[in-house]
């Protein structure tokens, strides 16, 4: 909002002189005939009087009388002789024919005889004196005062635009973080134009077709529980009366891709239920050393590459502990499923949080797509095949998880491959959605 206003502010000034300097050269276009005409008629009628005056009481007294006015009127007075070889022909020409020749209208430069005619005399304006010197600080200090005035005039217009916007802005981030709910106020004291209006109507929108699709989401999950389960029940009753030996691998087949849909189902349901604003967490210090060492053991029997445990210090953070460890689980299994060799995970803590480190050996993930990997059913083709298993939704219900501990989580290049990086603030401070348990 600052750069918003200073930018504003500068183009409002800019165009503010730029206005004034425009109709001040059409002013002195349409003006300098009558200015001369005025100037004229006031120096003729000033000529008239120093007539009378030198007729009445000499050359002398009336130049003395000219000396006294234009040091009143702050101008500058300069006495030539009528054929002074240092004025141009022209003025002498025109004093001659005319008794005046006016130089320059705006500096009031003058030239004009009376009296005897024996002298010429030029008045200009005395920008050296006080007077004209006061003047021009008066024109600065206005300027100032307009430029100022402006500043002040734009200053509020902001302020109240921006506690508008600002308004708006939170609309947009408690939007963005899942409260569906969140509208923006029409009241006259908040209203962008038709601003207000046009958001909360694409906010409807975009908050309907969510609903829809959790909606959707759900009840497709829930139907495919039936037909899966009357399906497990057949092969079952297939197994129980007996196969042939010949079809024996097409029933296993048939039996493994069951066992992938209903936990493409189950994984559906967490991630449906894992998204919803409403989701609670009920976290606990809990030491994450001893916790993970529990967890590698168990994983440890699910892959023969190593998983490696390289903290040997306590460390305790606020979580949730079976979702957390769905999540660990989801990255370690993930990654001994495109490691080598082994899986390494690590802690590092600081005074206000934790980032736990889960490193595998296998080939690191290219940088555009590190962040579209905790997108759900986002899979790197070009790298891991189908046959690696997964839907597509692990890393999708992981980051769901962090984010409900308020952390964060992000993949970098490690020394041997990719690292899954987990951020976890220790001095948590509970959410609607949250709370701490010590």
């Amino acid at each position: 909002m600052k750069k918003l206003f200073i930018s504003a502010y500068l183009l409002i000034i800019v165009t503010f002189f730029i206005t004034v300097l425009v109709m001040e050269q059409f002013s002195l276009f349409s003006s300098d005939k009558w200015d001369e005409q005025d100037l004229q008629q006031n120096v003729t009628a000033t000529s008239y009087l120093l007539d009378e005056i030198a007729q009445a009481k000499g050359q002398d007294h009336a130049e003395q009388a000219l000396q006294t006015f234009t040091q009143k009127m702050h101008f500058q007075l300069s006495i030539y002789e009528a054929k002074d070889p240092t004025l141009n022909n022209k003025i002498i020409s025109k004093i001659e024919k005319e008794n005046l020749f006016i130089e320059d209208v705006d500096a009031m430069l003058v030239y004009f005889n009376f009296g005897n005619k024996k002298h010429i005399y030029k008045i200009e304006t005395d920008y050296k004196s006080e007077f004209w010197q006061q003047e021009s600080k008066y024109e600065f200090f206005f300027l100032l005062e307009i430029c100022l005035a402006l500043a002040v005039i734009t200053f509020i217009v902001f302020l109240m635009l921006g506690r508008r916007l600002r308004c708006l802005e939170k609309v947009c981030v408690a939007f963005a973080e899942g409260d569906l709910d969140a509208r923006a106020s029409t009241h006259f004291l908040y209203r962008v134009g038709n601003l207000n209006s046009t958001l909360n109507s694409m906010v409807e929108r975009i908050a309907q077709l969510i609903r829809s699709n959790r909606n959707l989401t759900n009840a497709v999950a829930h139907e495919f529980r039936t037909p899966i389960f009357r399906i497990q029940c057949n092969l079952d009753m297939l197994d129980d009366t007996g196969v042939r030996p010949e079809q024996l691998p097409y029933l296993e087949g048939v039996q493994g891709d069951l066992d992938e849909l209903c936990s493409m189902v189950e994984e559906l349901l967490h991630f449906a239920k894992m998204e919803r604003l409403d989701s609670q967490f009920d976290l606990e210090e809990i030491d994450i050393h001893n916790l993970l060492d529990v967890q590698l053991t168990h994983l440890q029997f699910e892959t023969d590459k190593k998983l490696i445990l390289a903290t040997s210090m306590s460390c305790y953070a606020p979580i949730s502990v079976r979702p957390f460890q769905r999540a660990v689980g989801n990255i370690i299994r993930n990654g001994y499923r495109y490691a080598k060799s082994e899986v390494t995970i690590s802690i590092h803590q600081t005074e206000s949080e934790m980032r736990i480190s889960i490193e595998n050996d296998g080939l690191n993930i290219p940088v555009e797509d590190r962040k579209s990997i905790f997108e759900p059913f986002i899979r790197l083709e070009k790298s891991r095949g189908r046959q690696s298993g997964g839907h597509g939704l692990g890393l999708a219900i992981v980051k769901q998880i962090i984010k409900q501990h308020n952390g964060d989580i992000f993949v970098t290049e490690g020394r041997s491959g990719p690292s899954f990086d987990i951020i976890l603030p220790l001095s948590y401070k509970p959410d609607a959605n949250s709370s701490v348990k010590r």
